[in-house]
C-alpha cells in the first residue's frame, strides 16, 4: 500500500508571470511541494491566502499596484505563524533587513535564486531563517556591534545556524 506524501502548499506572489511559472515548474519536480496558488498583487494575495492558507509564501517586494513589504506586514498580522520567504531583485544589503523587520523568515535575491531557492524553501518550511552567507555575515557584525537588534523570533539559536 502506497502511503501518500503530504505536500507542503506554497503560495507565490510575484508580478511577473514568468517568475511564477518557473517557480511552479521547479516546485512541481519536488515530491513534497506543490504550488497552491499565486497572485501578482497584494489584494489578490491576501484574499486567496485567507481562503486557502498555505504552508509557505514566496513573496516579491515589487508588485503590481502594491507594496510587498506592506503585504508582508499584513500577512504577519493576519497569519502570524505563516512562513514567508522573500524572493526579490532588490539588493539584499538594503532590503533584507527591512524584510526581516517586517516579519520575513528569509530573503533571497533572484540573482542567487537558481542555486539557493530550494535550500531556502526547505529551511524556512523547517522553521528556520534563511539568508545568504554574505547577508548573514553582515547581520552578525551589526548584531555584535550593537547596531542591529534582532527581533526575538529571529534570535540566533541552534535552529538558525546561519546567525550563530
Amino acid at each position: 500500500m502506497d502511503s501518500e506524501i503530504r505536500k507542503s502548499r506554497v503560495f507565490l506572489v510575484d508580478d511577473h508571470a514568468l517568475v511564477r511559472q518557473n517557480l511552479t515548474a521547479l516546485l512541481g519536480r519536488e515530491a513534497d511541494l506543490q504550488v497552491s496558488g499565486e497572485a501578482e498583487d497584494a489584494f489578490t494575495a491576501r484574499l486567496l491566502i485567507q481562503q486557502h492558507p498555505p504552508d509557505l509564501v514566496i513573496l516579491d517586494l515589487s508588485l503590481h499596484r502594491s507594496n510587498g513589504l506592506q503585504l508582508l506586514r499584513s500577512l504577519r498580522l493576519d497569519h502570524p505563524n505563516l512562513p514567508v520567504l522573500v524572493l526579490s531583485m532588490h539588493d539584499e544589503t538594503v532590503f533584507a533587513e527591512r524584510a526581516l523587520r517586517a516579519g520575513a523568515n528569509g530573503y533571497i535575491t533572484k540573482e542567487e535564486a537558481s542555486i539557493e531557492v530550494m535550500p531556502a524553501i526547505r529551511r524556512v518550511l523547517g522553521g528556520g531563517l534563511f539568508l545568504s552567507e554574505r547577508m548573514a555575515g553582515r547581520l552578525r557584525e551589526r548584531i555584535a556591534s550593537g547596531e542591529f537588534k534582532m527581533p526575538s523570533p529571529l534570535a540566533p539559536s541552534p535552529a538558525n545556524p546561519r546567525l550563530t
